[in-house]
């Protein structure tokens, strides 16, 4: 790990280290060749509000140790954060992993496979900053993997594709461009994808616990319970997280821009500058777009307003006003 450019914000008595897991009032941390256990300070839960601001695995931290007890008392600034919107509807922003370099998406080759849900994790990519490639696992159980292959690749724009096998140890090579000291990679994606397979195969002491997939269905396990961060021996830092069925995007415009890039070309054609792509003449996104990829992007574009109008209460309060003012005029005209 390099420290360098994250101790020079710290000043002594504090030290620096290295989120590598998080429970839920402790931290495991990382100074150099140790690890320890760690607390957040009096004064950082005082001061610090917003849970967004609270330490997450791959952050750096300012820490002070006296007397065997280690107490965090300052996050340094983040290069990125990959988070969602909290689970359940909720508006509360859930910070998931911090300082990635490059964030791995990954996918099972079965009957999970899912180019929707592809796209959503792209777009939440995009909207964090974060580098991103595409990782098809299982390409051993299937023989036609080269579809699945090409079905990813159209839709992932610029992210690299790279079909896998943990089991049979084949591409793993593939991810080498993408590690080495002071490297920060993630792997995210549902249950039963092979995230832990994966990790485990690609380093000489990581035993992460994997389970089989659901029969009927090849939908996974929850097995990994935690996201916690681990170490290749060249120096690569690697993040695993938790399976997630539900991603709720947020503050997502700029990557749904990105994500869906040819969409946003083939609109400037358009006959309308105001075209919804739907009923109107002269729409080239609707001639020219796969239609399950554009209704893919009605159904990510909502969310994203959705969310934004959520958190936003200038904007919740403009859609409100627009509505009462649609409905009084719908009153006017029954009368």
């Amino acid at each position: 790990m390099l420290f360098s450019k994250f101790t020079a914000l710290i000043e002594a008595p504090h030290v620096c280290a290295r989120v590598v897991a998080q429970d839920r009032n402790s931290y495991q941390i990382k100074i150099e060749d140790a690890e320890l256990r760690a607390e957040l300070s009096g004064k950082f839960r005082h001061t610090n509000k917003d849970p967004n601001t609270y330490p997450v695995v791959g952050d750096y931290v300012a820490v002070l140790i006296s007397a065997g007890s280690a107490l965090i008392e300052q996050v340094s600034p983040r290069s990125n954060l990959f988070a969602r919107r909290g689970i359940y509807g909720s508006h509360i922003m859930q910070a998931i992993a911090a300082n990635i370099d490059t964030l791995f998406l990954v996918s099972a080759i079965n009957r999970d496979f899912n180019l929707r849900r592809i796209e959503r994790y792209l777009v939440a990519a995009a909207a964090c900053e974060i580098p991103c490639a595409i990782i098809l696992t299982k390409v051993d159980l299937v023989s036609d993997r080269e579809s699945f292959i090409v079905a990813a690749q159209s839709v992932a724009q610029d992210a690299p594709v790279i079909a896998v096998s943990a089991i049979c140890h084949e591409g793993l090579e593939l991810l080498s461009p993408f590690c080495g000291e002071s490297k920060t990679i993630a792997f995210v994606g549902s249950s039963g994808v092979g995230k832990s397979t994966l990790i485990n195969s690609i380093s000489d002491s990581a035993n992460l616990p994997v389970a089989e997939v659901r029969f009927g269905d090849d939908k996974g396990k929850h097995t990994t319970t935690r996201r916690c961060m681990l170490f290749l021996n060249d120096g690569t830092a690697i993040i695993d997280t938790p399976g997630m069925r539900e991603f709720a995007l947020a503050d997502a415009d700029e990557g749904l821009n990105q994500t869906f890039a040819d969409v946003s070309e083939q609109a400037k054609l358009c006959r309308f500058r105001d075209c919804k792509h739907e009923e109107e003449p002269g729409c080239e996104v609707r001639d020219q777009v796969d239609p399950d990829r554009l209704n893919s992007w009605r159904k990510l574009e909502r969310e994203a307003a959705f969310e934004a109008r959520k958190s936003d209460r200038l904007l919740a309060a403009a859609e409100k006003q627009k509505w009462k003012a649609i409905h009084k005029e719908a009153k006017k005209r029954m009368r």
